[in-house]
């Protein structure tokens, strides 16, 4: 009888092993709704971080806005580079779900942002690069008017947006055409990022 409990329990743990071992994660969890295709670009981004730290290439990448939203973080400071002027602006992500909602983390840093618009903040739309890390860029569109919420201290009455590949705008939940052609605008000039650095 004790031989034969013995022997179950051996087997019940064998297999308790093994099963665990195909299957280390929850097979019924949902706690992303990240498709397949992106996790294949996120671990690519950051494998490109990897190798970024060993050779110093420099990695510019147009992303898709669910990689981007699910990469940059809150309240975390990017560096954003307007690729026409050449001027750069320390940023942070406040929020959004189309797209990214930022604001300047300063003011010394909103007068940049005058600058980069002539003094005159307005909707018009300006190809971007956003320093994800050192070395990887990643192609984006920023509308300069100033809308909406602000919850730092920076003379910047609102937000801006910043639209990524794919992404859409708050009200119409429609993929700005402009905003697209500004991404490719960055990725295509991709290797004058030197000029801009």
């Amino acid at each position: 009888m004790h031989k034969r409990l013995l022997i179950y329990l051996l087997i019940f743990a064998l297999s308790a092993s093994t099963f665990a071992c195909l299957f280390p994660y929850p097979i019924f969890s949902s706690y992303t709704n990240i498709t397949d295709k992106n996790m294949v670009e996120i671990s690519n981004l950051k494998e490109s971080e990897i190798s970024v730290e060993t050779d110093n290439e420099i990695k510019v990448l147009a992303v898709d806005w669910e990689v981007a939203n699910a990469i940059l973080e809150c309240y975390t400071p990017y560096r954003l580079i307007d690729i026409k002027s050449g001027i750069s602006i320390m940023i942070e992500r406040i929020g959004g779900k189309n797209h990214a909602d930022i604001e300047t983390i300063d003011s010394n840093n909103t007068m940049l942002l005058y600058e980069i618009y002539d003094n005159n903040l307005s909707w018009n739309r300006r190809p971007v690069y956003i320093e994800y890390s050192d070395n990887v860029f990643l192609c984006a569109s920023l509308s300069g008017f100033p809308h909406g919420e602000n919850k730092g201290e920076n003379n910047l009455n609102g937000h801006l947006c910043l639209h990524f590949k794919n992404s859409k705008t708050h009200g119409s939940n429609k993929i700005d055409k402009t905003h697209q052609k500004n991404i490719e605008y960055a990725f295509k000039y991709k290797n004058k990022i030197q000029n801009v650095l």
